[in-house]
């Protein structure tokens, strides 16, 4: 009678092969995890860039045509409405867990954001001019003027800037980066909400940059090309 054999792998062969396994997950894992925070980060830039531009022109039957009026140029009735009450305004326009005044705690992390370089940014903006948690976590804070040339404008926008915001997209997640999870964008007079870096191609958001001028590019793109 014959046995027919069967072939089987040994347990040494079992072994390599699970380490080659091992390994290649051990390279390729962080590099999808990383891909994934970024698509997150890219969502929220793209959503940012709506909920601002949307916002502001809801204001408009109130407010009149972006930035002529005393409402569009008062900074606390931009952004409290004209009775300073939240019944009109910009932080009116979003559904919010929390919203602070000029120079209030409590709408933002606390602590230094950082540039896309690594440096640290001039200032902490928890306590910094206006701030307001959206429900869906994301953190919005304004500062009338400071759309200044890093932020990647023409000219003729920076003569019509009237203010800023900064839009931090996944909240106090970290790592709270120009370029990253941090956006800069610019609201200018009869045009709207424009993305930094949108008149300088992003120069800034390369390898060693600020990151401040990344908002177009990203928009742009659809994805965090940093070279």
């Amino acid at each position: 009678m014959n046995v027919k054999k069967i072939k089987a792998f040994t347990l040494a062969e079992v072994l390599v092969t699970l380490m080659i396994i091992g390994v290649i997950a051990a390279m390729t894992i962080p590099t999808l995890n990383q891909n994934t925070k970024n698509n997150e980060m890219v969502a929220g830039c793209l959503k940012a860039y709506s909920t601002l531009s949307q916002a502001v022109e809801r204001m408009k039957p109130d407010y009149g045509p972006i930035g002529f009026g005393t409402k569009w140029n008062d900074e606390e009735v931009f952004w409290k409405g004209q009775n300073k009450d939240y019944q009109e305004g910009f932080a009116h326009e979003f559904n919010t867990v929390k919203v602070c005044g000029k120079n209030e705690k409590g709408c933002n992390w606390e602590g230094i954001p950082k540039y896309l370089n690594g440096s640290a940014y001039s200032r902490s903006y928890d306590a910094y001019n206006y701030n307001l948690i959206a429900n869906d976590g994301m953190t919005y804070n304004y500062s009338k003027g400071d759309c200044s040339s890093e932020k990647g404008m023409s000219a003729d926008r920076l003569k019509r800037a009237m203010g800023r915001f900064i839009v931090d997209v996944n909240g106090n997640k970290g790592p709270n980066r120009f370029g990253y999870d941090l956006y800069f964008f610019c609201l200018i007079k009869g045009e709207g909400v424009i993305p930094a870096g949108a008149d300088n191609n992003s120069a800034g958001c390369v390898k060693g940059g600020t990151g401040i001028d990344c908002a177009a590019k990203v928009i742009r793109e659809k994805k965090i090309d940093i070279k």
